[in-house]
């Protein structure tokens, strides 16, 4: 049984933290700028694991993977340069 690999990160529900401590507590950021942080985010750690899969073997593939995430992860970087740019 394959488990997830140490660099996935698991998303926060922000609301739950509050609620932990008491507190309500204003977002730096906005959902949908968080949204393209935690994406871009995954996009990246999917890419650093691909390379150490296509170690173990069926590299062909998780070259293909690992480019197409790279497709994505540029277009959610350029996403989030303009939506800062123009806060």
């Amino acid at each position: 049984m394959q488990t997830t690999p140490e660099t996935m990160s698991q998303p926060m529900d922000r609301n739950d933290i509050n609620a932990r401590h008491g507190e309500t507590v204003s977002a730096p950021v906005d959902n949908a700028t968080y949204n393209l942080l935690m994406a871009l985010t995954s996009k990246l750690e999917s890419i650093e694991v691909y390379e150490k899969y296509a170690k173990d073997g069926d590299e062909d593939l998780w070259v293909r993977l690992g480019a197409d995430d790279r497709r994505h992860a540029d277009e959610l970087l350029t996403t989030l340069k303009q939506r800062l740019a123009g806060s």
